[in-house]
């Protein structure tokens, strides 16, 4: 294997990937290289994450539970922390049970991990998040994969499988171009087709309260680190769902158990996630002022809500060149290309610290470089 010529093919592509070398994080402010961008690619929507922790509480706590089992939670890693957390978040959502796992991915892998072996077809919409694509993949299943959003097509393709166990997975905000999944219309047609399951990966809208209820869905996961500002994954299900995953998720079978602290984090940022009414409202205005002015500035039309928008030009040529200059006057944004994308785009992430000056700014500069005012 030429590992070089690889690294050369990928440049070649225009998908080479580097590494920023981050310093911190505060507020609005994310520093590189000793300078300090406003930044618009966290995911921490809410400013959560950025909360500080009393210590003084995590070495009680540390000291009443340890720092690490260091086990997986099959052997001798559930601690009892694990399990009260459980059960306070499957109430708070209206599950039977919650299962946390080390990320939302290992979530991913875990739920289809019980399906293997199984007569299902998998229904997965053509954006869904690559841990789908791969959970999928890895458990070997029958899949169909249905045109974003299409729900027409979804359904002629649900009539094929009458006899089937039929899952139907997508994610509640797709997290490449911030569409919002039509929930209602998703638990429509799971009760309208026999032996049917409906999988929502809700890792970008948890504790946005984008959704009046969960109710309808048979397995919600998630991460842990978006909104909940903290790091892990969590799947909500059935008590019957749970015990699969327990004794065929290999994501969770073969990985040790989240540390205390973590754990401790998750904990405490679940009750912020709960209570946090006012800051969602704010991250509601600000999406909602993204998308009036984009539509002013550019005569686009953006409906979707959520805090994740993106920002479609002509080629990866010219993607890169806003970015860079994006960056170069203090402004910091997600450069989407393929595999992850197919279409070259710049990912806008508003969060809770942000202002409307700030997106001002941003719109501004993006309209004077594509109009050649630099």
């Amino acid at each position: 294997m030429d590992t070089q010529k690889i690294i050369n093919d990928i440049k070649a592509d225009g998908t080479y990937r580097t590494l920023k070398n981050i310093t911190q994080v505060s507020g609005k402010y994310i520093t590189i290289n000793k300078t300090n961008y406003i930044n618009f690619t966290s995911n921490d929507y809410l400013g959560i994450g950025q909360f500080n922790l009393n210590l003084e509480d995590f070495q009680t706590f540390s000291k009443q539970f340890s720092n690490t089992l260091s086990s997986s939670r099959l052997i001798s890693g559930n601690s009892v922390v694990y399990s009260n957390l459980e059960k306070s978040i499957s109430q708070s959502f209206g599950f039977e049970d919650c299962f946390i796992t080390n990320s939302g991915y290992d979530a991913n892998l875990a739920v289809f991990n019980i399906f293997k072996d199984e007569d299902v077809v998998v229904f997965s919409d053509q954006k869904n998040h690559a841990s789908i694509i791969d959970g999928i993949k890895l458990s070997d299943l029958n899949k169909v994969i249905y045109q974003h959003l299409d729900y027409t097509a979804l359904e002629m393709q649900l009539k094929q499988y009458p006899f089937h166990t039929k899952l139907i997975v997508s994610d509640s905000v797709f997290s490449t171009n911030g569409n919002i999944v039509d929930l209602q219309l998703l638990i429509n047609l799971k009760n309208k087709y026999s032996n049917t399951l409906l999988i929502i990966d809700d890792s970008h809208g948890l504790g946005l309260k984008l959704f009046d209820s969960y109710q309808g869905i048979d397995i919600l996961t998630s991460s842990l680190s978006k909104a909940w500002g903290a790091h892990g994954g969590m799947i909500l299900s059935s008590e019957n769902i749970k015990t699969l995953i327990i004794n065929k998720g290999r994501a969770v079978i073969y990985s040790s158990g989240l540390p205390i602290f973590n754990l401790y984090q998750l904990m405490t940022n679940f009750q912020y996630v709960i209570t946090c009414n006012t800051r969602r409202e704010k991250l509601l205005d600000l999406s909602r002022y993204f998308n009036e002015q984009y539509q002013v500035l550019f005569n686009h039309q953006v409906d979707s809500l959520s805090p994740i928008k993106n920002i479609i030009l002509p080629c990866l040529k010219s993607t890169e060149q806003v970015h860079t200059y994006l960056y170069d006057n203090g402004l910091f944004t997600s450069l989407l290309r393929y595999p992850t994308v197919e279409v070259p785009t710049l990912r806008i992430s508003l969060s809770y610290f942000h202002s409307k000056k700030d997106i001002d700014v941003l719109l501004k500069l993006i309209k004077n470089y594509i109009q050649g005012v630099v």
